[in-house]
């Protein structure tokens, strides 16, 4: 049996004649009648009585009909949830980003996203940007975004936007009253970092090797507003994404000082496995961020896009 001669079985059976279910076929009568004898001969039973002009199915007939309607009724849902993956009418994305990105970036992208494409679901978990880079390896995550770090060869980067790290510190603090500040001045300060799974720490650290600089007192925290809170009470100093900090210099909670050997980036981007065919839904979301590159860092992009 093959499914061109059971969908013929089946169209003759619906239709009541060989002649409307060649139209329905898109093809002529006797290769319609030839696919039925055809699985007649290897069924080894008769499908079809005829009486006058009127086709009947026999109980064999009938049973391979009611077969037939089950599979193509799934064949039909199949092509259509395809079709709907395709035109971004259903789908889900499992996406992984570090917990400050998901708390100033990903309200206004997924907002802005799910306002061009409301029937695909995102999935969203917060880890560091090694995690998320295990994650990918693993499949736990389809995409993830990250400010760049050391990853595996199997993992694909797809450069987005950029931030800058701001060294920032209580208003009342002595760092803010100096003319200049350079990162040896701040090696014999208290610095509070986000933990050792995160891009901040592993740029910031790399920046005081290359000077042979160690600070003395280091406190690690997970929560970029638990930094804050402590950088505030004035317990040490912390560099911070712009993006996360910016309304607190604003209203002056906390002080922007600047660096005499200038401001640090962090690039951000879009990791996926490589050689993984992306889900419709991934491709969109990818398209979606890179339409928005113009915005060239992430401040203006958030700007941008709440606009």
């Amino acid at each position: 049996m093959n499914l061109n001669q059971l969908r013929a079985l089946y169209c003759v059976v619906k239709t009541g004649a060989f002649a409307k279910a060649a139209e329905e076929l898109c093809v002529t009568e006797p290769a319609v009648y030839i696919q039925v004898r055809s699985l007649e001969r290897d069924m080894g039973f008769v499908l079809l009585d005829k009486f006058g002009k009127d086709l009947h199915p026999t109980e064999m007939g009938r049973v391979l009909y009611d077969y037939a309607e089950k599979i193509f009724g799934l064949v039909e849902e199949v092509t259509q949830a395809v079709q709907e993956l395709q035109d971004l009418k259903s789908g889900s994305l499992r996406l992984g980003v570090t917990k400050a990105l998901s708390q100033y970036l990903m309200p206004t992208v997924i907002a802005n996203f799910q306002d061009r494409h409301p029937q695909i679901s995102i999935h969203l978990d917060e880890r560091s940007s090694r995690e998320l880079v295990e994650g990918i390896l693993c499949h736990r995550f389809e995409l993830a975004i990250a400010a760049q770090v050391p990853s595996p060869e199997r993992v694909a980067v797809v450069p987005f936007t950029s931030d800058e790290l701001i060294l920032v510190a209580s208003p009342r603090s002595k760092l803010v009253k100096k003319d200049r500040v350079t990162l040896q001045d701040l090696a014999a300060e208290s610095i509070i970092l986000s933990d050792s799974r995160s891009a901040t720490k592993f740029t910031m650290w790399h920046e005081f090797e290359k000077r042979d600089l160690k600070p003395v007192s280091i406190i690690e925290a997970g929560s970029t507003e638990f930094i804050k809170s402590l950088v505030k009470k004035g317990n040490g100093y912390a560099f911070i994404a712009s993006i996360c900090v910016r309304d607190d210099i604003k209203n002056g909670t906390l002080a922007a000082i600047p660096l005499v050997e200038g401001s640090f980036k962090m690039d951000i981007c879009i990791i996926h496995l490589k050689g993984k065919t992306l889900s419709p839904a991934a491709a969109a979301f990818i398209s979606f961020l890179q339409g928005n590159k113009r915005s060239r860092t992430l401040t203006k992009l958030v700007d941008d896009l709440a606009k």
